[in-house]
């Protein structure tokens, strides 16, 4: 098992890059434990301990993979901004960070596929069973509300 320590810096200008930091980590290796704790500076940032280790097998190559937000239609980013909401809205009742929940290329992807059932959520790269199992009937319901 390995350690390896994130800094996210609060401030809207540091937030997406420090964000990315940990989403390109976190395709790259299988997480065991993760332990976060606000720290209160000139700079606002959670530090974030993560224990890993290297990923056992390779993702399924026909799973969806991540998109950017220039490539949403008008419908498609109405729908990636409610998936943000509703993400918003968990990670408070969670006391947690946002990208805890998911990431930002999880719901861009989620907006442009329009997933109207688990196992189709489930074929979004990235997006494992736990979260499935925990958001998945959430998800599909806002896609259907949205």
């Amino acid at each position: 098992m390995k350690i390896k320590v994130f800094k996210i810096r609060i401030s809207e200008e540091f937030l997406e890059e420090d964000q990315f930091l940990i989403n390109d980590f976190l395709a790259k290796f299988e997480v065991l434990h993760t332990n976060s704790q606000l720290i209160e500076d000139e700079t606002n940032y959670w530090s974030v301990l993560v224990s890993y280790q290297e990923k056992k097998a390779k993702e399924p190559v026909n799973k969806i993979t991540s998109i950017s937000e220039e490539e949403l239609t008008e419908e498609e980013v109405i729908i990636y901004n409610k998936l943000k909401d509703w993400r918003s809205e968990k990670a408070k009742e969670s006391q947690l960070p946002s990208y805890i929940i998911f990431h930002n290329a999880h719901l861009m992807t989620i907006a442009k596929n329009k997933p109207s059932n688990l196992e189709d959520l489930e074929q979004v790269n990235g997006i494992g069973k736990t979260k499935i199992e925990k958001y998945g009937a959430e998800i599909i319901e806002v896609l259907e509300n949205a």
